[in-house]
């Protein structure tokens, strides 16, 4: 005797859960290249018209989204995502010329 095709499950069908990449808005990825390239957050605020306390607030938000402990961290995942490229960061580095 063969079982019902979905018994048990009330007719939904489930399986593995479908990753999504992060997403980062247009400001946090503006904040993340900011600190990547050694800004410190009262000049990342200024350049972007906002305040520090946002700068950190998108900080946090940024380590959520990409579930990194750190900045560093953050920095490394969003670039293995393409979500930032070195070149960018090397380009507006404290050492670019």
């Amino acid at each position: 005797m063969a079982a019902a095709p979905f018994a048990g499950g009330g007719g939904v069908v489930t399986g593995p859960r479908i990753q999504t990449a992060p997403h980062l808005t247009d400001q946090q990825t503006a904040v993340l290249l900011a600190f990547a390239r050694g800004q410190q957050p009262g000049k990342i605020a200024t350049a972007l018209g906002i305040s520090v306390h946002t700068v950190r607030t998108y900080l946090r938000a940024i380590f959520v989204a990409l579930n990194a402990e750190n900045l560093a961290n953050a920095v490394g995942i969003a670039c293995a995502l393409n979500l930032l490229d070195s070149d960018q960061i090397l380009q507006g580095g404290p050492h670019a010329r």
